[in-house]
């Protein structure tokens, strides 16, 4: 079988980074193009159906940064084995990987599964009929859920040998499935069962499931960027603390992001639900923007990795600042549209003159920042790559729910809700900044985690 490996330690920077980010920022793109479908055919079944899974959505969010954790640890390493040429090594780790995705999703499942209702109540939802859908929907998802830990695990591993396009195209068909099935079990239709909001859970696994298997007889057989059939099928606990010990801190990363933003909803509730609505909308607009920039972001990583396992690290550092570059133009030429046009924008997701009104005020804000989001984005995942990733998580931490919170409770009682935007949009610019300056100090430089004695 012929191995889809690249090796990102030679050759064009630029080719290879466009390679890497134009399929991850289509499977981004796809994957907010299916929630959308999803929620139309869930929204058919009534409001309490859509904000059950709504409000499971944010809870399994949170719960998936445990996955985010491994497939960053193990992307990493594998990486930079690969970059050092020892490929036993890096197919030994990705080995490791998927076992510990299937642990930690056990672990998880069994965890969680009691607790979906009570999480749900926390969320201070007090419809008996949501909570019922959403317990449900929770229990089904949590039943499969090594099915996302698999998903991102695998898609790490691929990418951090340099392929992308592999995980993309089988997204593609892991989506189409998912799609096929939504309408068939939701509703009943042909020969299926009509199971409404459980049909959504459902559909979702076993479109996963798909397309884990897929990756996995790939990866298993060569056709990949590692072959696994020859690797010892054994718990390996101190390759498993490795992985761990460098993905914990991109999981407190993502959960302190996640959290922030409820955070900030909370602030902003007082103000009503118009007020709510248009930062819900601009959330949206901003995950849109964001999605180019997640791309190049995710594409520095594994070549950062790779360079720096071949101790190539001005070949690093010239990765980085191209990669800033691009997503710095890229997420700033659409901040100016919508600094511009704010309304235009907004409408397309709700046409109420209010919500536009308020909408339009965040959105002017929050577009200047966009160059900074982009700085944090990309030199984030650089540091990643290089073995850093508790630094990027202190910096989300401090300038999100640190200094970030305290500037939208300060300005929100001086200036009412135009403070809390105001507030929102400096700690992004806060953060963008913390990661350029934390970056240039160059300490990622002597992290090579190949060189370590095992």
């Amino acid at each position: 079988m012929k191995k889809t490996r690249e090796d990102l330690t030679e050759g064009s920077l630029f080719r290879h980074l466009i390679k890497l980010a134009l399929p991850i920022t289509f499977g981004y793109v796809l994957q907010d193009a299916f929630n959308v479908v999803d929620m139309i055919f869930v929204g058919k079944l009534g409001p309490a159906s859509i904000a059950a899974v709504g409000m499971s959505g944010d809870l399994l969010r949170l719960i998936g940064v445990f996955s985010l954790g491994i497939s960053t640890g193990s992307g990493i390493l594998v990486a930079q084995y690969l970059g050092a040429r020892n490929y036993a090594q890096a197919e030994h780790v990705a080995m490791q990987a998927i076992l510990l995705a299937i642990f930690a999703a056990i672990g998880v499942g069994v965890i969680g599964y009691p607790l979906s209702e009570f999480g749900l109540r926390s969320l201070r939802i007090k419809d008996p009929e949501v909570i019922r859908l959403g317990t449900t929907y929770m229990h089904i998802i949590l039943v499969g859920i090594s099915t996302m830990f698999l998903s991102m695990t695998l898609g790490s591993i691929y990418r951090a040998g340099g392929d992308a396009v592999t995980p993309t195209v089988v997204l593609i068909f892991s989506t189409i499935i998912n799609i096929a099935l939504d309408p068939l079990l939701i509703f009943g239709i042909w020969i299926f069962p009509e199971l409404g909001v459980a049909g959504s859970a459902y559909a979702t696994i076993i479109g996963r499931g798909f397309g884990v298997i897929i990756l996995l007889i790939l990866i298993w057989v060569g056709r990949s960027p590692l072959t696994l059939r020859h690797v010892r099928l054994q718990p390996d606990i101190i390759e498993m603390l490795d992985i761990f010990r460098l993905g914990i801190y991109s999981s407190m990363q993502g959960f302190w992001r996640h959290l922030s933003r409820l955070v900030f909803l909370w602030v902003i509730g007082p103000y009503g639900k118009f007020a709510v609505a248009a930062y819900t909308v601009c959330m949206r607009l901003r995950i849109l923007v964001m999605n180019p920039g997640f791309g190049i972001a995710n594409a520095v990583a594994p070549m950062v990795g790779q360079n720096i396992g071949a101790n190539q690290i001005e070949r690093a550092e010239a990765t980085t600042r191209i990669g800033n570059v691009i997503a710095t133009i890229l997420m700033s030429g659409i901040g100016v549209l919508f600094l511009l046009f704010p309304d235009v924008f907004l409408t397309i997701f709700n046409d109420d003159p209010e919500v536009v009104s308020i909408g339009s005020m965040y959105l002017q804000f929050l577009s200047l920042t966009f160059g900074f989001i982009a700085f944090s984005l990309v030199l984030g995942k650089a540091l990643n790559g290089a073995g850093d990733t508790f630094s990027p998580m202190i910096i989300t931490l401090v300038s999100q729910m640190g200094v970030g919170l305290l500037l939208v409770i300060l300005f929100s009682r001086i200036i009412g809700l135009k403070g809390v935007w105001i507030g929102i949009s400096l700690s992004n610019v806060i953060q963008g900044i913390s990661m350029w300056l934390w970056y240039r100090t160059e300490r990622w430089k002597t992290i090579n985690l190949t060189h370590k004695k095992r």
